[in-house]
């Protein structure tokens, strides 16, 4: 980030702005993570007694507490499928067995072994455990829900009676030893060295698992698993996620097994990696939920020192994974985790306005509810009057005019042409039934085109074949100029094109901003080690597009929700939300699919004035489909008409409402068309019969 950059984002969070009005923001600071976590004290807390406890503790419970960290960085593995991608795994304690008895058999000198070095074993296990991972994607990725649970239930079983088997790797009925490595001279024999060691390993892995759930890789694992379409229409390719979630699932799984290794010293017995043991195993990132990772790592150490210290009532690993599927699943994917979290968050609420964030709320307030002469707030009038004034100077203008710049730099540049968008001779049939039958439609560059018909007249339906989601049987679809007939959704939004859906498609489970932020996938350019090294330029990137996203809230009046659950807006704020992470996936065409859909009368005109008056300050191009029809016939410029999946009409507004066809077949003859918009100066309208 420039030092200009930088300049503009501390005046944003604590300077005056040209109004003369303080922007007091609802958005804090967001510091380093390892600055962040340094002023954590929770986190210090837990830190210093994770350093201190051995020095009371009993060497066995030193070592039952390191094997609970080894499982620990698995279950985080394991939460990135389950609790952010939202697949179902019952093969991980196949994995982890394979990671053990790999690691071992690499390590282990010979005659028992291959006696590699330490470090190159484990890279080994992990990747032989990582390529089993990613095999099993390949199929899983074609695949949802009780598939993919049967799917990993054959691999489990697989693996048992494939690897297990073996017993140069297990040891069968011969006892093996595999000895403690050295760590730059450090002889890692002692059960308290090695558990500081694996202390270290852990806090590395949970720094960058951390960096990874903050950056735009992890925000596109939690949107595939919220939603595969809205994802796809963003930019996120679900496939090549949902392999990479597979795939680190492995990797970690991998990495705790050859960890665990050298700590038994003796290879487990393989019957500790059954089935029910894998089900153990995904009981703890149920239970944590996706939001806390250091959740995940204290329910994992929770599941191995309880059956330890109640041993007298008989309660195993089992059990536990039984009463934390049970218990996880009727809390949700935020899991007990999130419940904790959104305590500490409300007590911190209450602290910030204890010490003055009432009177700072109450000011906000105010220059909100300022009333112009209509009697509309300041917010109402400026969407639907037209254009800016230059000289207000109002704290309203203002803010926007700042917003607006903001966004328009991050926005990839306005396209050059005629043309944005053309359909030509879409055909497309579902059995026996025709949807759409040879539809041209063209979308001009800059303008604001509305796509209106009866029910099943195959609106949506175009709105996927243009958008990629199916494919026609005949037909081509052009973007800018670029045949993208064959192209994926997320192709298409790469190059400018996203869409919204008729239905609300933002993942409850995590903040407005997160949801906002989800959409700028493409445009976080930024390399996966970059982001997990910290590079500077990597976050740089997630500075300036959380920024977008500030001003994109802003826009569309919903920034005071930034740090909420979307669950408790209202559902117009649920609308912009959706709209505001499309507007982040940098496109020059948007999709509208019914944005109105569910909003009264009065709550879709303004919601029709702030997209218009969107679409005039950053140059969109608009497409949209919508059944409330004279605030589509007043606010497009061209409107096409398709009834029972043919195109009846297009032109103006005014056009389209006197054609005969339409009036008989769709809008009536009573309908008042003598006020409604004429079109744009420049755009090409016809009246097909």
């Amino acid at each position: 980030m420039t030092a200009t950059a930088d300049a503009g984002h501390a005046a944003r969070l604590t300077g005056p702005d040209p109004s003369g009005v303080t922007d007091r923001r609802a958005r804090p600071a967001q510091p380093g993570l390892l600055a962040g976590l340094a002023r954590n004290p929770g986190f210090l807390a837990v830190l210093a007694v994770a350093v201190g406890w051995v020095a009371f503790a009993p060497n066995y419970y030193i070592f039952v507490v390191s094997s609970g960290l080894v499982l620990s960085i698995s279950s985080l593995g394991l939460g990135v499928l389950v609790g952010w991608a939202k697949e179902i795994t019952l093969a991980q304690a196949a994995f982890v067995g394979c990671g053990v008895y790999v690691a071992g058999w690499l390590y282990r000198p010979d005659p028992a072994g291959r006696g590699w070095p330490f470090w190159l074993a484990v890279l080994a296990a992990m990747a032989f455990v990582g390529a089993i991972s990613v095999a099993v994607s390949l199929v899983a990725v074609r695949l949802s829900g009780i598939y993919v649970m049967v799917l990993t239930i054959g691999v489990q079983y697989t693996i048992e009676r494939v690897v297990f088997s073996r017993g140069f790797l297990t040891g069968g009925i011969t006892p093996l030893e595999t000895p403690r490595p050295w760590f730059f001279g450090l002889d890692l024999g002692n059960d308290t060295a090695f558990y500081y060691w694996l202390l270290g390993l852990v806090l590395v892995v949970l720094l960058l698992m951390a960096r990874l759930r903050r950056s735009r890789y992890g925000r596109s694992l939690l949107f595939i698993g919220s939603n595969r379409r809205a994802a796809a229409a963003v930019g996120i390719n679900p496939w090549r996620y949902k392999m990479f979630a597979f795939g680190l699932t492995g990797l970690l799984a991998g990495l705790s097994g050859a960890l665990a290794a050298p700590l038994f010293g003796s290879p487990p017995n393989y019957f500790n990696y059954y089935i029910d043991t894998s089900l153990a195993y995904l009981a703890i990132p149920i239970l944590a939920g996706f939001e806390s990772l250091l959740a995940v790592v204290a329910i994992t150490l929770v599941f191995q020192i309880l059956p330890i210290a109640l041993e007298g009532v008989n309660v195993s690993a089992p059990l536990l994974g039984g009463i934390g599927l049970v218990v996880g699943t009727s809390l949700g994917a935020r899991g007990l985790g999130g419940e904790i979290l959104d305590r500490v968050r409300a007590f911190r609420r209450r602290t910030w306005r204890s010490e003055g964030e009432d009177e700072r709320l109450a000011a906000d307030r105010a220059v909100a509810s300022q009333i112009d002469g209509s009697g509309r707030s300041i917010e109402v009038a400026y969407v639907g009057a037209g254009d800016e004034d230059p000289d207000d100077q109002s704290a309203a203008a203002v803010r926007r005019r700042r917003a607006l710049a903001v966004l328009e730099e991050f926005l990839p540049p306005r396209p050059t042409g005629d043309v944005a968008l053309t359909a030509t001779g879409i055909s497309i049939a579902f059995g026996g039934v025709q949807a759409l039958r040879e539809v041209d439609i063209v979308v001009p560059n800059g303008a604001f085109v509305g796509l209106i018909g009866p029910n099943g007249a195959g609106k949506s339906t175009l709105f996927d074949v243009v958008n990629g989601l199916k494919r026609p049987n005949a037909g081509t679809v052009t973007l800018f100029g670029r045949d993208v007939t064959a192209a994926r959704a997320w192709d298409r939004a790469a190059m400018g094109m996203s869409r919204t859906f008729q239905a609300n498609r933002i993942n409850l489970d995590i903040t407005v901003a997160e949801n906002l932020l989800s959409g700028a996938h493409t445009m976080i350019r930024t390399t996966l080690a970059g982001t997990l090294a910290g590079v500077p330029s990597a976050w740089a990137a997630q500075r300036r597009a959380e920024d977008a996203a500030w001003a994109v809230a802003e826009l569309l009046d919903i920034e005071r929700h930034w740090d909420e659950l979307p669950g408790a807006l209202s559902f117009g704020n649920r609308r912009r939300v959706e709209i505001g992470r499309t507007l982040l996936a940098g496109p020059r065409l948007l999709l509208l699919d019914e944005p109105a859909a569910g909003l009264d009368p009065n709550a879709a005109g303004i919601f029709f004035a702030l997209v218009k008056k969107l679409h005039q300050d950053l140059g969109l191009t608009v497409l949209l489909v919508e059944h409330y029809v004279k605030a589509v016939l007043r606010t497009c410029d061209l409107v096409y008409v398709l009834s029972r999946g043919e195109l009846v009409a297009s032109g103006t507004p005014a056009e389209v409402a006197s054609h005969p066809d339409v009036r008989s077949q769709y809008l009536g003859w009573e309908f008042d068309y003598s006020t409604l918009n004429t079109g744009v100066a420049g755009t090409t309208s016809q009246t097909l019969s």
